[in-house]
């Protein structure tokens, strides 16, 4: 996010925000409860909705109807990534790599 974009503190329905702590978790704003304390957002990608405290979420640089790109987080070289969303068959004789 740039300096130059606003520091708004109130949000519409539909306005894209992300949180100012770890911009990678963003969404598009759904409701408000509390007079504006509190906004629910859906985050991106997902049907989740999480109510998001007024002062920990921004505007973000985009504010139409595409969703905007997740930046990837590099990933260091000792990292192993797993795919939670593919079956991985469990025997006696599998090697789990000192894993459990």
């Amino acid at each position: 996010m740039t300096d130059d974009t606003c520091d708004c503190e109130y949000f519409s329905e539909g306005d894209w925000v992300e949180s100012k702590l770890n911009s990678s978790i963003f969404g598009i704003v759904v409701g408000e409860s509390d007079f504006g304390r509190y906004y629910h957002v859906q985050l991106a990608g997902t049907l989740e909705i999480r109510a998001m405290h007024a002062v920990t979420i921004r505007h973000m640089d985009v504010q139409d109807d595409e969703p905007p790109v997740a930046t990837k987080q590099p990933v260091d070289d000792n990292v192993i990534q797993v795919d939670f969303t593919k079956r991985q068959p469990l025997k006696p004789n599998t090697t789990t790599e000192g894993a459990a």
